[in-house]
């Protein structure tokens, strides 16, 4: 759990994260070692929800190097709703969302706070849009996580 006291919003106390897998956590398919010893860190804070349609059907791979966070494979032609869907399925507060594409805008609008990723596979204008906060990569949105005091200068009045 994370309590975040913004100046000029509510105080906001976040207990879950979800990440888009393709484009955000991964490039190409894969999770760098440095990111996947982040999200560890992470997860003892927050409850971490991996979000993905596979699209390059990396999944399987990923568990098998071990990547032990709970990864939800989303179907069907709305992932974007399925995305917010999901957050709706966690109470629709206590979340930030991490994501990069057009499909992560309904998960970016619903989160208490969205973090846009600027990643090497770049970032919809869309979600852009949608987002609370822009980041040059996942390792500065996760670290945003371990030092929260980030999250408040940026989004402060």
């Amino acid at each position: 759990m994370l309590t975040l006291d913004i100046p000029g919003r509510k105080k906001i106390i976040l207990r879950n994260i979800l990440l888009d897998l393709n484009g955000t956590l991964a490039t190409d398919g894969t999770i760098p070692e440095n990111t996947l010893h982040l999200l560890k860190e992470v997860g003892d804070i927050l409850r971490v929800y991996i979000l993905t349609a596979d699209t390059l059907k990396s999944v399987a791979q990923l568990q098998k190097q071990g990547l032990k966070k709970e990864i939800k494979v989303l179907a069907g032609d709305n992932v974007a709703m399925a995305k917010g869907q999901f957050l709706e399925g966690l109470g629709n507060e206590g979340v930030i969302a991490v994501g990069n594409g057009t499909n992560d805008i309904e998960m970016l609008k619903k989160a208490d706070i969205g973090i846009a990723v600027l990643g090497r596979e770049g970032c919809s204008v869309q979600a852009l849009r949608h987002a609370d906060l822009l980041v040059k990569n996942i390792d500065d949105a996760l670290q945003m996580v371990l030092r929260p005091q980030r999250i408040v200068a940026g989004l402060r009045s």
